[in-house]
């Protein structure tokens, strides 16, 4: 019984992980689109232009601003 109480523990806390800053820092990309209104929300850093991140915030209530992560194209 034990070791079903400790294995259900184990996998709960593996489920709430929050993922979400592995997710948001794409590098390749200059542009993210956050979600909620000036709130806490979930990062979107796959644009490449602001526009297009603008045009998928439009109507969502999200907000787009220059990628915290991003480092420019790599030199040869």
């Amino acid at each position: 019984m034990r070791i079903i109480l400790a294995s259900l523990a184990a996998m709960i806390a593996i489920l709430t992980v929050n993922v979400e800053t592995a997710s948001a820092q794409n590098t390749t990309r200059p542009y993210c689109l956050r979600d909620g209104v000036n709130g806490p929300g979930m990062w979107d850093c796959s644009y490449y232009s602001m526009e297009q991140c603008l045009a998928t915030a439009s109507g969502n209530g999200g907000s787009c601003q220059p990628n915290p992560w991003y480092q420019g194209p790599r030199r040869r």
